[in-house]
This record gives structure tokens, sequence and C-alpha cells, in this order.
């Protein structure tokens, strides 16, 4: 069996990702955390397919919810919701593919000959590129990630 990243296998329950950072600011319920790229990204499998590999990004900023009032400095565990992760799952990989089939199906459907059919299904699916980016845009000010714990305490 091959080694699963500890998202996937936290005692027998499927979860969602749990990372670690630095709060970079705190503003009232809400903190900034930098997240850097450490042994949890060597030892995954999807390691060398990830985006933030891809892009050469060694850390990244994400805005998590501050219900355990860290501060500037803290090192702490953030998490997203297991829905949130589903639903961001499902955007990315599932609905460009199931925009290719059915795009397909449905002109074929309609009496297109093959050629056809596969270039509105790819011009479709690139489309649905454009809806995934207005939605991620559109979700840019909320947060899906949540401090779940507070490690260490900053200096400050």
């Amino acid at each position: 069996m091959s080694y699963l990243p500890n998202h996937i296998d936290k005692e027998g329950l499927i979860g969602a990702p749990e990372e670690e950072g630095i709060v970079v600011e705190a503003v009232r319920d809400i903190a900034r955390v930098k997240i850097t790229k450490g042994s949890l990204c060597s030892s995954c499998g999807s390691a060398e397919s990830c985006p933030f590999n891809a892009l050469g990004k060694k850390d990244w900023i994400v805005w998590a919810k501050n219900n355990f009032d860290a501060k500037e400095g803290d090192r702490v565990k953030i998490s997203i919701s297991a829905g949130r992760y589903l639903a961001i799952a499902v955007l990315i990989f599932i609905m460009p593919v199931s925009v290719l089939l059915s795009t397909y199906i449905i002109a074929r459907l309609l009496g297109a000959v093959d050629n056809l059919a596969v270039a509105l299904s790819i011009t479709f699916a690139f489309l649905s590129y454009f809806i995934i980016r207005g939605v991620d845009r559109g979700s840019r000010g909320k947060t899906g990630y949540e401090i779940v714990e507070i490690i260490e305490k900053g200096e400050k």
C-alpha cells in the first residue's frame, strides 16, 4: 500500500488537510497565516503535481478564522473544513471533466459530427476554467481556513 498524506488517513477518518504556519497579521477574528512548505510536502504522493511546487512557491499566505486569539508571530495549526475541501475538489477536478463529457454527448445527440462535437466539448471545458476562476475571485474575501491550535507563542 502506498503512503497516504496525513489529511487522507487520520485514525481511519477522511478529513481536510492541516498545515502549520506563522501568523503574520491578526485583525479581530481573522489572521493572515504564512504557510511554509515543509516535510509533509516532501513525503506527499502528489508533491510533483502540486500547483505550489509547479509554480516554485516555497510558502503562501492564507486568511484564517482566528478563534484562538492568535497574535502576530505565533506558530499555529490551520485546517480547512471537510465540506469546503470537497467543494474545491469537485469544482477544480470534476466540473471540467463533466462539462467536457456532457457537451460531447449533447452535441452528438443534436446531430453534430465527431469533429464538431469534440471541438465544442473542448471549447466548453476551456470556458469552464473562467467560471472556476470567477468563483475563486468571488470567494477571496471569505476564508475557508480556521486556526485549530496554537503550537507555540511568538516572541512579542
